[in-house]
């Protein structure tokens, strides 16, 4: 009897109800495979380079071809073979900010301050102009206009076109269909964003000469953000969590000037409960056609990874020393010199992400699957063997990996409590011919598996069949 193997992260409050998870696994399909879908392993880490020892802040790639990280409080410019160079310091050393960029300059914020890198004469400065607010939130960059929001107003500013450091006193205007705070004003799919703690409003480049910007007819969300680095444009959309005049912690993705909900209670939940939603943020990248929306930091339990692709969450997440399972390693990501990048969140190391590596940097990447549970309306089933379907042979020719192991718990109250580990090979290398097979698992009334894989080998699972 073939059982659901295949599935996202969708755990419930009641773990009866469902207890299903995909932890550093994600579903893949293919109508003409030998199994519609499978679960691959994420992509692993190889370091790329270190430039200091402040974790990674953000990322940015100029489209003159400059790839850009800011380190604690330092910014550097590294190359394609990961020389790094000094490029100016902030004010601040945590935090999270944003980057943008004009023909002629790059332009940084940490939440309150302003800065800029001139790109001719890498001249790095922090901004001071008369119509500049003294705190600003977030900066953008549309049609050559900086823009900015002034923090806790409904004001946003923008500067000279092409010049960061030219700001009219007055060149503002302020989101006025509700009287909320702005959080951010972002760029997304041409037009300007103006999101609120309760809505958002979209406004388009009218060409007026007073001020450039007004807000289009009838483009008024009653859904705001509650985190402003939660929110990037990807897929000719754009996405965020949520928040407005009653709650909070919905995904949304837009469609058109409407949002859609696509997180679920699990992943609502997961956000809910994070200590500082606000520091919430979101990278995103496309490898083997599958385009990923991750969320991180701000006290999450993991970081959640959304695959617009298949429309199904799972999470991506770290092995810590203790063995347990935190926050995937990566803070942001940039696609440069034909690599992903990702800043590491607790230091100056960058890696590059790829489904070619196995490890985080040499450590450990647990990749585990809770199934969905087995009833058959009460009735007691005798579990003689579970076989389940991997790629086998992919063993490493020596050390840790040469005899890879998959490891099976098993539940039998609704994923409360778990039996001890038991473990079979998925077949060294060369053995194509493994079956993965584990027998005599007792009988009961409701049945939880649970499968875990550590070693640094190639990843896939396409089936669990129960006889």
């Amino acid at each position: 009897m073939k059982i659901g193997l295949v599935g996202g992260s969708y755990v419930q409050r009641s773990l009866p109800f469902d207890a299903q998870r995909s932890v550093n696994l994600y579903p893949i399909s293919d109508q003409d495979g030998a199994e519609i879908a499978s679960l691959q392993g994420t992509a692993g880490l190889s370091l790329f380079t270190s430039i200091s020892s402040g974790g990674i802040r953000n990322g940015f790639y100029s489209g003159k071809g400059r790839a850009f990280f800011v380190s604690g409080a330092a910014l550097y410019e590294i190359d394609e073979i990961g020389m790094k160079t000094f490029r100016g310091n902030l004010g601040t050393s945590t935090g999270n900010i944003s980057m943008a960029e004009d023909i002629n300059s790059l332009a940084i914020c940490d939440g309150t301050k302003l800065y800029s890198l001139e790109y001719s004469s890498n001249n790095f400065t922090s901004i001071s102009a008369t119509g500049l607010p003294s705190s600003v939130g977030y900066v953008s960059n549309i049609d050559g206009y900086f823009v900015v929001n002034e923090n806790n107003t409904g004001r946003f500013h923008i500067s000279a076109i092409n010049d960061v450091s030219s700001w009219g006193s007055l060149d503002f205007a302020t989101a006025e269909s509700e009287p909320d705070n702005l959080v951010c004003a972002i760029n997304a799919i041409g037009q300007l964003w103006l999101m609120g703690t309760k809505t958002t409003e979209i406004w388009a480049n009218t060409g007026a000469s007073t001020f450039p910007f007004g807000r289009i007819a009838g483009a008024v969300m009653q859904v705001g953000i509650s985190s402003a680095h939660s929110a990037i444009e990807i897929d000719n959309t754009l996405m965020w969590v949520g928040l407005d005049e009653y709650g909070e912690s919905i995904v949304y993705r837009a469609s058109g000037f409407t949002p859609q909900r696509v997180s679920n209670s699990m992943i609502e939940r997961r956000i809910q409960e994070a200590g500082e939603k606000e520091e919430i943020k979101a990278w995103a990248y496309q490898e083997d056609g599958h385009l990923f929306y991750i969320l991180t930091g701000g006290g999450l339990e993991t970081s959640l990874a959304y695959d617009l692709t298949t429309g199904l969450w799972h999470e991506r997440a770290y092995l810590n020393t203790d063995g347990n399972f935190e926050q995937h390693l990566g803070s942001c990501h940039i696609y440069a010199f034909g690599k992903h990048l990702v800043g590491d969140r607790r230091n100056g190391n960058i890696y590059e992400l790829s489904l070619s590596y196995y490890s985080d940097n040499g450590d450990e990447i647990a990749r585990e699957r809770t199934y969905t549970h087995i009833i058959d309306e009460g009735r007691r089933i005798r579990y003689n063997a579970l076989e389940i379907g991997f790629e086998t042979g992919v063993g490493l020719q020596t050390g840790q990996g040469s005899n890879p192991l998959v490891s099976l718990q098993l539940s039998q109250d609704g994923a409360r409590t778990w039996s001890n580990w038991i473990t079979k090979s998925i077949g060294k290398v060369g053995k194509y011919q493994t079956k993965v097979v584990f027998r005599r698992l007792g009988i009961a009334e409701q049945m939880t598996f649970k499968i875990r894989i550590t070693d640094p080998v190639k990843v896939n699972i396409t089936g669990s069949y129960l006889s």
